[in-house]
């Protein structure tokens, strides 16, 4: 019939368009009274999980909420430390290997490594002996790279002051996170309702319109981008002497009278 269509096909797919969101979506639902969509679809982008949820929320299939939250995440150093071990522990295991180590020695001379000794001589891991560098300790735990262990695996940090410190030392930052948790909702199916998108002239004659599922309308979309006028360069340019003149002192007439006869224009300024 014209107008009308099947079970709608889903525009959101993943890999590679051959998993149909929406469709993952009402078979998680059926199985599960509530679903956190951050757990069940940890692979989903959040804009394609909202634009599924908003597809199959607005036929009132299902109710879903949107939870805003604020997860801690490891930089490119933060990763490297995490894998490798922090500059103070490097610097604290150089030492330690050679007994004791040049401050003029190559393997100091990297801005990683200044940071390093600082943090091992707070730490009192590595002390200052004339030139060189020796260890005060025979074993450490480096707890730097145990905490970005902890934030790289839980995407938290339970401690303020050391989330600032790591964060002015560029180890992690923290980023928006958007999940959403949805359930069934008044018209739940596990398949897509056929919709009528047009009111066409064989429905109004045989009556088929009154039981007719139509496509509800999103008056909250926006429509295409219109192509707005703009000003005749002429316009533009007596536009701007008239901001000079008016810079200068002069006034407007309030008349409409702008073109007036010679009398006006030339003798009654005493123009020769």
């Amino acid at each position: 019939m014209p107008g009308q269509r099947g079970p709608v096909p889903v525009p959101v797919t993943t890999n590679g368009g051959e998993q149909d969101v929406t469709l993952q979506i009402l078979r998680a639902v059926e199985q599960q009274p509530e679903i956190k969509t951050s757990e069940t679809f940890p692979n989903v982008s959040s804009a394609d999980m909202k634009a599924a949820l908003d597809r199959l929320g607005s036929r009132q299939m299902i109710e879903y909420d949107q939870h805003t939250s604020e997860e801690v995440v490891l930089t490119e150093e933060g990763r490297q430390i995490a894998e490798e071990g922090s500059h103070e522990y490097k610097v604290w295991d150089a030492v330690r290997q050679k007994g004791s180590l040049s401050l003029k020695d190559p393997a100091l001379a990297s801005k990683s490594a200044k940071i390093g000794q600082g943090k091992a001589f707070a730490q009192k891991w590595v002390k200052k002996d004339g030139d060189s560098l020796v260890s005060l300790v025979d074993s450490v735990e480096d707890t730097t790279r145990q905490l970005l262990q902890h934030v790289q695996t839980n995407k938290t940090f339970s401690d303020p002051k050391q989330l600032k410190d790591f964060q002015k030392r560029q180890l992690v930052t923290t980023q928006k996170v958007i999940t959403y948790s949805a359930r069934k909702g008044p018209k739940w199916a596990l398949e897509m309702p056929v919709e009528v998108t047009d009111l066409t002239a064989d429905m109004l004659a045989d009556g088929s319109w009154k039981t007719a599922n139509f496509k509800p309308y999103n008056f909250q979309a926006l429509g295409e981008p219109q192509m707005a006028g703009s000003l005749h360069p002429l316009g533009k340019v007596r536009e701007e002497f008239r901001k000079i003149l008016f810079n200068m002192g002069f006034t407007e007439m309030p008349t409409s009278r702008f073109v007036d006869t010679g009398f006006w224009n030339f003798d009654a300024l005493f123009v020769p």
